[in-house]
């Protein structure tokens, strides 16, 4: 009957870095995805059974047509090729078609496993696995033609495209030369358990479970030859299957078969067998835990081969029967000559379909610090995961582990963490039966201090079942810039690119500094540590204000979402002016080193400027915002500050500095004035024209300090009128 065994995990795998079922003899192109692996047994040893885990995988929407695997087996390591077929089960999505098994003419066996793509989930990453298996033929250490190693090698196909290939190398051991003095077979494949070789025995066909026992191949003399054979519990003797072309008389004597070498070759190795059962008829004793055989004095002559099988209880499960041993002894009289044994257990013949999921409850992080919490989902969907089945989780870099916040006592032990590989371990305590699922979920800690946006943290678990390492998918979370201001304008709510910022934090230190508003006026801080931080603009984009005002924001330890925020920019205007001098040139040297202009914004004074030759006289105020945050215009005078000497002159922002001269005092002789003694009533005083320049000069609104001379013409008549007076006192 068709042996069935195939193991399909159905696992979340994201990003190029997948490769499921790396071990030390096989390897996978890294980036593949999709992609395929083979794995294989270090060593292979003679009549092994040999098993080829081989696996497709790939990320959501990665297998968008169809495809096929090409398997490649050296014909040297198979038995008989059929096993390749037969031994085979896969379910959906692969498939057979009626050439699956072909030769390249280079010596192998190319078995092509095709996949229907329609069938794969293609909204996740998966993963499946199906297991090739063959018996190895029997090989002696000198055959000359058997190669030291093999190679196996996987092919994934897209389409007609390769995609992804893998390879894993064993080495093969082979029998030892010389013939032994006693040695105990099985005609069953054997499966490395535990570093074991151990024989497989069939539940289903026990008459194939065939022993065989070489008694003095190496021919030597021995007095009261007798040999025993001990089998395991739940187990008991039935008839074997033909093991050796021997002649005569097949039948058994309770289940047990004996043949005597009748010839051999130039090397002394047998060639030719006769049945002899029934000479030993009254001295084959059996009982419920083995027999023995009574073969009287031994020649060299006297060689034999003792066959029979062995029906292992069919209600007993693989897991708990184990590895157990069937050992024969040759004695002599009362000495033990020679002892050999031979381990046997049971196929998983069972279909098997485990599913390990990890996830993470941080998709993101926007700080370089904090707390990442894991879930390891274990899920037995048909078969049986074993108790002992080990969860391990190798944290990445930049994480420890912190503390195990859920887990099913009965099912999940306590944890082991490994500081030194950074790896955290849960023991399955009992037998996860099917459709059962345990969940345990832990916390790492996260500290990168060289986090920068876009960064990885990978992180996925594996289980140690039937010696495979099974992953899960990767959990990943992403760090983020910590916080987003959108740069506008003012008046259209348009994004503002070129907008350059400092980011300060709660000590005025600048954290990141000059970074640039993109073209959708979006500013990213990075990955900032948890802290109190600000936007300060140091530089505005071309046409507008420059806004210094402080946009502060908090950085909380373990923040998942980051901060956004909005500022916007109005049009930038400029004021500039020019002075003037009339003043002859300075010529009588009063012209000050500089005059001092003041900007007032509705009617509040904001800025000022020290204007000097050097200058030309001349002033500027840039970057002055149009208009307030609700959109009403500012408006924007100057003045100038009072220049001593001077009459100052305002048009529109330009200025004009008159110089007036001071006011020159009359020199008065009263010897030489005559006074009048009394005024007549009827006297009038007539000023004395002024053939000065006069200047009419026009207030200006919204200047500096103004003066006029007319109050100084006034003065001086006033002055004149008095001193005529006098004279004529």
């Amino acid at each position: 009957m068709k042996k069935v065994f195939f193991i399909a995990i159905v696992l979340l795998f994201i990003g190029s870095q997948i490769s499921l079922g790396a071990n030390a003899n096989g390897y996978k192109k890294a980036g593949d995805d999709p992609g395929t692996t083979i794995k294989s047994d270090t060593t292979i040893s003679s009549r092994q059974l040999v098993e080829l885990p081989v696996t497709l995988a790939a990320s959501a929407g990665k297998l968008e047509e169809d495809g096929h695997i090409n398997v490649t087996i050296p014909k040297e390591v198979v038995a008989n090729k059929q096993d390749i077929l037969n031994e085979l089960y896969i379910e959906t999505p692969f498939s057979l078609d009626s050439n699956a098994l072909t030769e390249d003419g280079n010596g192998n066996y190319i078995l092509s496993v095709q996949y229907d793509h329609t069938q794969i989930d293609t909204s996740s990453a998966v993963g499946q696995t199906f297991i090739v298996k063959f018996k190895a033929p029997k090989w002696y250490a000198d055959d000359l033609n058997l190669p030291d190693k093999v190679n196996f090698t996987s092919t994934l196909y897209k389409g007609n495209q390769i995609v992804s290939s893998d390879k894993t190398t064993s080495t093969l051991l082979k029998d030892p030369a010389g013939l032994p003095l006693l040695q105990k077979r099985s005609t069953q494949a054997h499966k490395i358990i535990d570093g074991e070789s151990v024989a497989m025995m069939s539940q289903n066909r026990p008459s194939s479970n065939v022993f065989a026992i070489l008694v003095n191949y190496n021919g030597e003399t021995i007095p009261n030859a007798k040999l025993t054979d001990i089998t395991p519990s739940d187990t008991t003797l039935v008839d074997p299957d033909k093991y050796i072309p021997a002649s005569g008389d097949n039948s058994t004597i309770q289940h047990i078969r004996i043949a005597k070498v009748t010839s051999r070759d130039s090397n002394g190795v047998p060639i030719s067998w006769e049945y002899v059962t029934q000479e030993f008829q009254d001295k084959i004793q059996t009982k419920t835990d083995g027999f023995s055989i009574d073969f009287g004095n031994l020649t060299p002559k006297d060689s034999y081969v003792v066959m029979y099988a062995e029906k292992v209880d069919s209600t007993i499960s693989a897991q708990k029967f184990g590895v157990r041993y069937n050992t024969a002894k040759l004695l002599s009289g009362d000495s033990l000559l020679r002892t050999s044994s031979e381990a046997l257990g049971l196929d998983y013949n069972d279909y098997n379909y485990t599913a390990l999921t990890k996830t993470v409850e941080q998709k993101s992080i926007v700080t370089s610090q904090g707390n990442l919490t894991y879930s390891l989902n274990l899920q037995n969907i048909k078969g049986v995961v074993p108790a002992g089945t080990k969860i391990i989780d190798v944290l990445p870099e930049h994480t420890s582990f912190v503390k195990t916040v859920q887990r099913n006592s009965d099912y999940i032990s306590r944890v082991e963490y490994q500081k030194d590989s950074n790896t955290v371990t849960y023991t399955l305590l009992k037998d996860l039966e099917v459709g059962r699922e345990t969940v345990v979920k832990f916390q790492a800690y996260y500290n990168n201090p060289m986090a920068k946006p876009g960064y990885k943290i990978h992180n996925r678990a594996y289980i140690s079942y039937a010696g495979s390492d099974i992953y899960s998918n990767d959990a990943t979370t992403i760090n983020t810039s910590s916080a987003y201001l959108y740069k506008t304008d003012g008046a259209t709510n348009n994004p503002l690119p070129g907008a350059v910022f400092d980011i300060v934090d709660n000590n005025g230190k600048i954290a990141v500094s000059h970074i640039t508003s993109d073209n959708q006026g979006k500013v990213a801080t990075g990955v900032l540590s948890p802290g109190a931080y600000s936007f300060v603009e140091v530089m505005a984009p071309k046409g507008y204000a420059l806004d210094q005002t402080k946009i502060p924001f908090i950085i909380k330890e373990g923040d998942t979402a980051p901060i956004s925020l909005q500022m916007s920019n109005v049009k930038a205007i400029s004021i500039s002016g020019q002075k003037s001098w009339d003043d002859n040139g300075d010529k009588a040297h009063e012209r000050p080193e500089s005059i001092l202009i003041k900007l007032y914004r509705n009617g509040q004074w904001i800025d000022q400027k020290r204007v000097t030759k050097a200058e030309g006289w001349m002033y500027s105020f840039n970057g002055l915002p149009s208009q307030d945050g609700n959109g009403n215009k500012y408006q924007y005078t100057v003045k100038e500050e009072k220049v001593e000497h001077y009459l100052t002159i305002q048009n529109g922002y330009n200025f004009t500095n008159m110089y007036v001269p001071e006011p020159i005092k009359p020199v008065i002789n009263p010897n030489t004035m005559d006074i009048p003694k009394t005024i007549p009533a009827n006297m009038k005083i007539m000023p004395k024209k002024n053939k000065e320049k006069h200047v009419e000069v026009n207030k200006l609104p919204q200047t500096g300090d103004q003066s006029s001379r007319l109050p100084l013409f006034a003065m001086a008549l006033i002055s004149l009128g008095a001193i005529l007076l006098l004279k004529k006192k």
